[in-house]
């Protein structure tokens, strides 16, 4: 099998432009992750043991919805995942709550185990030999020859809020009830990471510019 390469975006203003690509910004990425930390910390020890991770990812739909719809984005139900699309992009953004984000060692990992119910979920055609495989709740899965309408029109995203308050917006491959591979990994922001300090004032944004990948292979 060829070797997989993942585009990781992780400098400041390089994330800033590939962000503007969606139409997006860095602050409204924090915005969604702000809104899913401070859900997940209001829980109460008296609520279900899942509460935290309930919460966030409740008010993390909500306010990426609240933060993106626009006209051109819209709510998307597609296959039971709740999330965002923007079909003149071709994208569709969805919410995730992973171990950790903004790792380029590690990979960040959902925080409760994809279902066996996911390999029944459509396979968005990426790449020749990488199927991506979206998740639902069991109880809403649809039939075995359900397929996403949008399936060769629309590459899929998620916003990545880790445990500690990391975030990234990044593109993974599903397989085996996990993230087996990513696509592309945009790094939003980490702990004790000082944007402002690692922004250079003297580098304002330019109409032509070149935004700076880093791709690293790997052998699946």
């Amino acid at each position: 099998m060829p070797p997989f390469r993942t585009a990781v975006i992780d400098k400041p203003m390089d994330v800033s432009r590939r962000l503007a690509d969606f139409g997006l910004t860095i602050d409204q990425m924090l915005a969604v992750r702000d809104s899913a930390r401070a859900a997940s910390d209001d829980a109460s020890p008296l609520m279900p043991q899942n509460a935290p991770g309930t919460l966030a990812y409740i008010h993390g739909v909500g306010a990426l919805r609240s933060k993106l719809l626009d006209g051109e984005w819209v709510i998307d139900r597609t296959l039971g995942v709740e999330a965002v699309i923007n079909h003149r992009l071709g994208i569709r953004i969805g919410y995730q709550n992973v171990d950790r984000s903004c790792d380029p060692h590690f990979p960040p990992m959902p925080r409760s185990e994809k279902g066996s119910g996911s390999a029944r979920l459509c396979r968005l055609p990426l790449f020749d030999f990488y199927g991506f495989v979206l998740e639902t709740d069991v109880d809403r899965l649809p039939s075995d020859d359900t397929q996403d309408p949008h399936s060769d029109q629309i590459i899929t995203y998620f916003v990545m809020v880790g445990e500690d308050g990391s975030v990234e917006l990044s593109c993974p491959v599903i397989a085996n009830k996990r993230y087996s591979d990513f696509v592309e990994r945009i790094f939003i922001d980490q702990p004790n990471d000082d944007w402002s300090a690692r922004l250079d004032p003297e580098n304002d944004p330019v109409e032509d510019f070149d935004v700076s990948v880093t791709f690293k292979d790997r052998t699946a």
